[in-house]
């Protein structure tokens, strides 16, 4: 009679772990994994806006030299510019050209913000270079890192990205005013040839 009784507990307690195991299963998978995967994507949907791009997740990609191919194109392929097509690196004159799928045009306000947001990230993160070309495909825009620096007053890149605070306020919390935007594309981007190389 014990062994039936202490049997029958011994069943009950392995049915009731059973169902706790259940429930924590499906609290997991039913609830948390779902939020965390709606979080993830919000955060991914962020990073193609320069107003949201979390500009931590490129440091990475800091490099001295523009001949880094890798981080070059992985820096770039980061950033908020929409789909790229390929890259042309010219280590002679310091310039790299990011060529863009043409068939997915940018409004004119997004492309002012992209691209000012994605050259001052490519000069602040890699060292040596000194020019980017946007190629568009049927035009071609060249922005000059002294031309940045102006703009910028500054003398250096190194302190913007020093801290995410500082680069949030001093690059992208004034691409929310789109007259900022403009006006930069306007005085700092300049229709360009592309490279031959």
């Amino acid at each position: 009679m014990r062994t039936r009784q202490r049997s029958r507990r011994w069943n009950i307690g392995i049915l009731a772990l059973l169902l706790a195991g259940l429930v924590c299963f499906g609290a997991v998978e039913g609830v948390a994994l779902p939020l965390q995967d709606q979080r993830e994507d919000r955060y991914n949907s962020a990073q193609n806006s320069p107003l949201t791009h979390d500009i931590a997740r490129t440091s990475h990609y800091a490099t001295r030299y523009m001949g880094n191919a890798s981080k070059v194109t992985g820096l770039f392929r980061s950033l908020p510019l929409g789909p790229i097509r390929s890259f042309a690196l010219d280590p002679d004159v310091f310039t790299v050209q990011v060529n863009l799928d043409a068939s997915a045009p940018m409004a004119e306000i997004d492309r002012d913000r992209a691209y000012l947001y994605s050259a001052t990230a490519a000069f602040a993160y890699i060292d040596n270079l000194e020019a980017v070309i946007f190629n568009e495909g049927s035009v071609a825009y060249r922005v000059t890192r002294e031309g940045l620096l102006t703009w910028y007053g500054m003398d250096g890149f190194a302190a913007l990205t020093a801290d995410s605070a500082v680069w949030k306020k001093a690059v992208q919390d004034k691409l929310a005013d789109q007259d900022y935007a403009r006006r930069a594309f306007q005085e700092l981007f300049r229709e360009s040839k592309t490279l031959s190389v």
